[in-house]
């Protein structure tokens, strides 16, 4: 498969130049004959950030600076593939307003920036990049949750599980979850919007390969393949 063919360059952009050349001038084609854009944008969502460092691994890495991480990495092969992107941050910060009284309510006024940002963002695909953590520190591999109240996230979410699958876990069984009430972004937002788990940090092991800037960039890389056919497919 095509994924499978040219996993093996992940850390080549030069190996997208020409793709990335032929699919932007495709869109720009298409969006002209069609008088609108056909692509979404692709809300790109590091979680957590600031204060909310998130889960942390047993060396003592937080999650926010893993997420960030992998966030500006899929930014930029999105970008260089023509697909337009929206960050909620680029740096360690948390989205609340300084201007106003933020004590006790950080994380509700960051959470509804986020949900804001994607909101106004005509025509958009949300994707929300955390880590997880558990107890028990055998559990890995990557999971996604989607939103249930936008049948194309599903679609969404199936994509990214089956294309971490086949190109970076192929152990991993895990199947995609509708979110509820407890992840507050799926649970409130409309339009297509996802939330991947990239890994446990409370698996020593996959802790480590995270900690690794080469296998954030396979796991930015793998979320890169699977909106790049949602974007072909679904949209």
């Amino acid at each position: 498969m095509f994924r499978r063919v040219i996993l093996p360059f992940l850390l080549s952009l030069a190996l997208l130049a020409g793709v990335s050349a032929l699919f932007a001038e495709k869109q720009k084609t298409d969006a002209q004959t069609a008088g609108e854009q056909t692509v979404p944008t692709v809300v790109i969502d590091a979680g957590h950030g600031g204060e909310d460092g998130g889960a942390v691994s047993a060396d003592g890495t937080p999650e926010k600076n893993i997420n960030l991480d992998i966030a500006l990495r899929l930014r930029d092969l999105l970008t260089a593939d023509g697909i337009p992107v929206v960050m909620t941050r680029t740096e360690d910060i948390l989205l609340y307003d300084r201007s106003v009284d933020y004590q006790g309510r950080k994380k509700a006024l960051d959470l509804a920036a986020r949900k804001q940002i994607a909101e106004e963002t005509p025509n958009c695909l949300f994707v929300s990049i955390h880590m997880n953590s558990y107890p028990d520190a055998r559990y890995d591999g990557l999971q996604v949750w989607y939103s249930p109240n936008n049948p194309a996230s599903k679609a969404v979410a199936d994509l990214i599980q089956n294309t971490a699958r086949e190109v970076l876990q192929p152990d991993n069984d895990r199947q995609v979850k509708a979110a509820g009430s407890s992840i507050y972004l799926l649970h409130h937002l409309t339009v297509p919007a996802v939330l991947t788990e990239c890994g446990f940090l409370s698996n020593p092991a996959e802790a480590a390969k995270l900690a690794a800037p080469d296998y954030r960039q396979e796991v930015a890389f793998t979320l890169f393949l699977a909106i790049r056919e949602a974007c072909e497919e679904i949209f």
